[in-house]
């Protein structure tokens, strides 16, 4: 009997465990990335960590746009850059603050703006898209030494 009661705490403490887990994020759950919807442009972002960057490269066919966001010289993922998407003609089709460094939508075939803002510095592109395949952009905002630890592309 005296060896259960001294393992009392410790089963206590796994099943908090379980029960503060169940109230962690999403995103802390490894739960697929979130599929949003703005101006009936489909998209999603994420890719932080291994999980999330299969799962984004696995939906890639579903979508006709892809948008990675990386920095100069090391190619250290980007997230939380504010990215948004125009027509041509510059109506606002959706503005949306990243949960990683990509970004996937699928866009009626046509010629767009892209406006993406990361630590004060903005990106403009255009680009067009097409009905079929998929068109990929790529945005590289600079290194803060202060700030990134980056390795060199070698990774040594």
């Amino acid at each position: 009997m005296h060896n259960i009661f001294t393992r009392l705490p410790k089963i206590a403490m796994i099943a908090c465990v379980f029960v503060f887990d169940s109230t962690l994020p999403a995103r802390a759950q490894n739960v697929p990335d979130r599929v949003q919807e703005a101006n009936g442009i489909t998209f999603v972002s994420g890719g932080i960590g291994a999980d999330s960057r299969d799962s984004l490269a696995a939906r890639e066919k579903s979508y006709n746009f892809k948008l990675v966001m990386t920095l100069e010289g090391s190619g250290t993922f980007v997230s939380d850059a504010r990215v948004t998407l125009a027509t041509a003609a510059g109506k606002k089709l959706l503005e949306h603050v990243t949960e990683g460094p990509l970004f996937l939508a699928g866009l009626p075939a046509g010629a767009y703006v892209l406006t993406a803002s990361f630590r004060n510095v903005t990106h403009t592109k255009k680009f067009t898209v097409r009905a079929t395949g998929l068109h990929t952009e790529y945005l590289r905002w600079p290194a803060n030494a202060e700030q990134d630890v980056t390795l060199p592309p070698d990774g040594k």
